[in-house]
């Protein structure tokens, strides 16, 4: 009796279900990177890409639709520098 064949399973760690960069996300206009903090420790919820200006997101408390209309990088992936700037988006 021959053996069942099995399935490969591939798990991806939690870790990379999402985005490599921490940022800190604060209300405001362009060029305001010290608006009001909405949250910190915030990671793109899309495993390759981190978020653009122009677009839509909610965040992990369930507030929004926020815009992203601006954004600061520095040169580490976690640190509290990394600010995107949103506004209120729709109604």
């Amino acid at each position: 009796m021959r053996n069942p064949p099995r399935r490969a399973s591939r798990r991806v760690p939690p870790f990379a279900a999402v985005g490599s960069v921490v940022w800190t996300v604060r209300e405001g206009k362009e060029n305001e990177f010290h608006g009001q903090l909405l949250q910190s420790d915030y990671r793109s919820p899309h495993p390759v890409r981190e978020p653009s200006l122009g677009e839509v997101l909610r965040l992990p408390d369930g507030s929004g639709p926020w815009r992203v209309v601006d954004w600061k990088l520095t040169n580490r992936t976690a640190s509290p520098g990394n600010v995107l700037v949103v506004e209120p988006f729709g109604d």
